[in-house]
């Protein structure tokens, strides 16, 4: 029992280290310091410092770890190496990923804690190195292969880059510079049998990293063929056809063409071998030859031609870049237009092309006076034209790019401008002129009213006619029947002294109580009557309006002041 303990206790002692305290802790052990990431295309390298770097004893180890990704992975060139830097490729890591690397010292079997970077995207910090240049000699031109950056796939591989080119002859400083679009670059026009160096410098298009320069490289042309190039390329089209025309001085040869898909020489690999011949251009004997567009089938394409002389022939010609959009004939463009009060709104559709530009012809639609002029935008303002008159427009593109190009005009568009602000003037003038007319109508009929009055007064009545219509309206007998018709009642306190007889009374007596009733309308009792007939030994006279409790229908008295009594046992009334 106790043996197997104790084999046990050394099982436990062979796999402590990890455990101990110098190696879990790393007391005695510091991380690497300052540590450095430098990227050159696709090669990294990783420095750092250490405090116990001097001792032989000490060793490093690197991991990296990708953002997306929890796992941390060694890198296997930086594993237990005794010195602060080491090198190595991340081909497996996408130059847009974003990567952090990490490092700890190792003594025995301590290990110190793990030192980070920050994490960062490759491509950002990578550097270009300079690119890989090839030349070739021919008697008047240098032709300059470029080789791509990095390995196919890595961090160069699908990024864009233009080059400069300086090129100049050996014995001579003057320096020509070259930036080139298609590749790889012939350099013509240059002296046979003279040495030319050259040097060439990459930027990349998006980011703008320049590369160094490459090493100068030098080389001599060829001594001068007796067989010269074809010149001045040129390509028509006739309907369905090309015609590609050249220039050559000597008489009596033949001539090859060829050409190559534009796209394959964008790039600055080589595609020497891609080229192909055009069947209806070979061993022709004039400088000029027809093919079909259906030869060539891409937008883009390169030609070149040589001549021949039996075994003799020249270099390939300069290169003659075509767009067959270029030569296909731009048909007439669709256009709206839309009128306002003294403009044209055109918005023109249906072409594209590099370089696209409008002509615009108008006229008014009765006349045959027309104007021109020129716009870069798809939609533009006819101004300065008369309200409600008929224009007509027409338009046509041209393409200002690699070769100008002209389509035809648009059909001829009509239309009606809208009312102009004079119309609307016109219409408020009227309006304030009706609105001033009545006005003056109603001012020159109330003057002719005020100057009838002044001239021509209204007739007074006689000063007798006068008087009586200037007494008070109380006292005006019609003005009463007209203005108040009221009941008047009256009782008659003392039944012994009634009078049932009857008398007329003078017509003044019959005003002067026509004025008394009409000051005492509203009354109800009278204290003056009152006293009177108790002086006189008759009975008290007191009124009512009729309809109250105690008044009575009562027939005419026979007073002769035209009044009415009532008796408490014969009730008698008469309408005032």
């Amino acid at each position: 029992m106790l043996a197997v303990v104790g084999a046990a206790a050394v099982v436990l002692l062979a796999g402590a280290p990890w455990v101990l305290p110098s190696a879990a802790g790393g007391e005695n052990l510091k991380p690497p310091e300052n540590i450095d990431v430098y990227i050159i295309d696709d090669n990294y390298t990783l420095k750092w410092s250490s405090r116990r770097e001097a001792m032989d004893n000490v060793t490093f180890s690197a991991e990296y770890q990708v953002e997306e990704e929890v796992k941390w992975i060694k890198v296997p060139e930086c594993q237990h190496i005794p010195r602060t830097k080491c090198e190595f490729s991340l081909l497996s890591v996408s130059a847009y990923d974003n990567v952090k690397f990490r490092l700890r010292a190792e003594e025995g079997i301590s290990m110190s804690s793990w030192k980070e970077t920050d994490p960062f995207i490759p491509i950002y910090r990578a550097h270009i190195s300079p690119p890989g240049v090839h030349l070739e000699a021919e008697d008047k031109a240098i032709i300059v292969h470029i080789s791509p950056h990095g390995q196919v796939g890595s961090m160069w591989g699908q990024e864009n880059f233009n080059y400069t080119i300086l090129i100049w002859q050996k014995s001579s400083s003057v320096k020509n510079i070259t930036k080139p679009t298609y590749y790889p670059v012939k350099i013509s026009k240059l002296l046979p049998e003279t040495t030319y160096c050259l040097e060439v410098e990459a930027i990349h298009q998006s980011f703008e990293k320049h590369s160094n320069y490459s090493a100068v490289q030098c080389i001599r042309t060829a001594v001068a063929n007796k067989l010269p190039v074809p010149e001045n390329l040129e390509v028509d089209a006739k309907g369905k056809s090309y015609v590609l025309k050249w220039d050559y001085v000597s008489p009596n040869m033949s001539f090859r063409a060829q050409w190559i898909p534009g796209y394959l020489k964008s790039s600055s690999r080589s595609y020497t071998d891609k080229w192909k011949t055009i069947p209806t251009c070979i061993n022709v004997s004039t400088t000029h030859c027809v093919f079909s567009r259906d030869t060539v089938h891409t937008g883009t394409f390169f030609l070149r031609v040589r001549a021949s002389d039996g075994n003799n022939t020249s270099f390939w010609s300069e290169e003659k870049y075509i767009a067959s959009q270029n030569y296909t004939p731009l048909p007439p463009p669709a256009i709206a237009v839309t009128p306002t009060r003294d403009t044209l709104l055109v918005r023109v559709s249906g072409n594209k092309c590099d370089g696209l530009i409008y002509e615009i012809i108008f006229w008014e639609n009765t006349s045959n006076t027309e104007r021109r002029m020129v716009q870069k935008h798809p939609e533009f303002t006819l101004g300065n034209l008369q309200p409600l008159t008929v224009y007509c427009v027409q338009v046509r593109v041209l393409c200002t790019g690699l070769q100008n190009k002209i389509g035809k005009f648009s059909d001829k568009l009509c239309k009606k401008t809208h009312p102009g602000n004079s119309s609307r003037i016109w219409i408020i003038i009227a309006f304030v002129g009706m609105v001033f007319s009545v006005m003056a109508l109603y001012a020159g009929r109330s003057l002719q009213k005020y100057l009838h009055y002044v001239f021509f007064p209204p007739l007074k009545p006689p000063l007798s006619i006068d008087e009586f219509f200037s007494e008070p309206p109380s006292k005006t007998l019609l003005l009463l029947t007209a203005e108040e018709h009221t009941e008047r009642c009256f009782i008659i306190e003392n039944p012994d002294t009634v009078a049932g007889k009857e008398h007329h009374a003078p017509e003044e007596d019959l005003r002067k109580y026509s004025s008394q009733t009409s000051q005492d309308s509203g009354n109800y009792s009278n204290e003056e009557e009152e006293s009177v007939g108790t002086e006189s030994g008759q009975a008290v006279l007191s009124t009512a309006p009729c309809g109250s409790p105690w008044s009575v229908a009562c027939p005419p008295g026979t007073l002769g002041d035209g009044t009415c009594f009532l008796g408490n046992e014969k009730h008698l009334q008469t309408p005032s």
